[in-house]
């Protein structure tokens, strides 16, 4: 009888064994300042994510990939997510939407010694225009696009149309300004301010994660996600990251944590 003791005996002074935390993996692509893969945190919207999923009891690997790729191995389910992406009507083909996280503010950059004004995506026709392959800039440029009545160079690579942006060979390029500006930077640090961007908004739009769709492990997912994001809304984490990315300082921006929101 003493053999068949120790066992529970030695378990009960051990206490109960942790679970190890179930890992998600999440496709994204460089997008400084939101997501920057040369961070070891993976940049700010990495750090908000990973925040709340740990908050949850999940925890996060972010996964580098074109655009396009991650829509694909979402649709394969080898992603249980993806971000940033709006949630366009095409995406929720395939995906359902988190709750916005951040707003995008979509512009045109174009070269500053080129004279450029424009009120409708009418006025666009006449120019070439640089984008990227898998990214949504609104309703009004994407339908345009479809229909085949835009000049556009499609690239796979994120700063490939800035850099032809800035050798001439387009004339627009439409970006998230905060996005813009940090490639830029990153781009031609010394000349960067060749480039800017016209003041009118091509396209505002809340940032989200996209989850596969017709599966129940993303419907558990996006409800625990939802519910521990506004835990961090409410903390005012979102308020603080959109203030920070607009202000060109997101790259200091860390959220808080529970245990700091019951201290205050």
């Amino acid at each position: 009888m003493l053999a068949s003791l120790t066992l529970p005996v030695l378990l009960v002074a051990l206490g109960p064994v942790q679970a190890e935390p179930q890992k998600l993996r999440i496709g994204t692509g460089d997008w400084a300042p939101y997501v920057d893969q040369e961070r070891s945190d993976g940049g700010a919207l990495a750090r908000l994510i990973s925040a709340v999923f740990a908050e949850a009891g999940y925890q996060v690997e972010f996964i580098f990939h074109p655009w396009d790729r991650n829509v694909l191995m979402l649709q394969q389910g080898q992603l249980h997510a993806i971000m940033p992406y709006s949630c366009s009507p095409s995406r929720l083909n395939y995906g359902i939407c988190s709750d916005p996280l951040v707003r995008g503010e979509i512009v045109l950059f174009h070269r500053r010694d080129q004279a450029f004004d424009w009120t409708s995506v009418e006025d666009l026709l006449k120019y070439h225009i640089g984008t990227t392959l898998g990214y949504s800039y609104g309703p009004a440029f994407d339908d345009a696009l479809q229909a085949g009545r835009l000049s556009v160079e499609q690239n796979g690579k994120e700063d490939t149309s800035f850099r032809l942006l800035e050798l001439g060979r387009i004339d627009l390029h439409p970006q998230d300004r905060a996005v813009g500006y940090a490639m830029l930077n990153r781009l031609f640090p010394e000349d960067g301010g060749k480039i800017v961007h016209h003041p009118r908004q091509l396209n505002t739009e809340p940032l989200r994660l996209l989850f596969r769709k017709d599966d129940p492990e993303s419907v558990k997912l996006l409800r625990v996600f939802n519910a521990r994001l506004r835990d961090f809304a409410q903390r005012g984490d979102l308020q603080r990251l959109q203030q920070a990315l607009n202000s060109g300082n997101a790259d200091d921006w860390k959220p808080s944590t529970s245990a700091q929101a019951v201290r205050d």
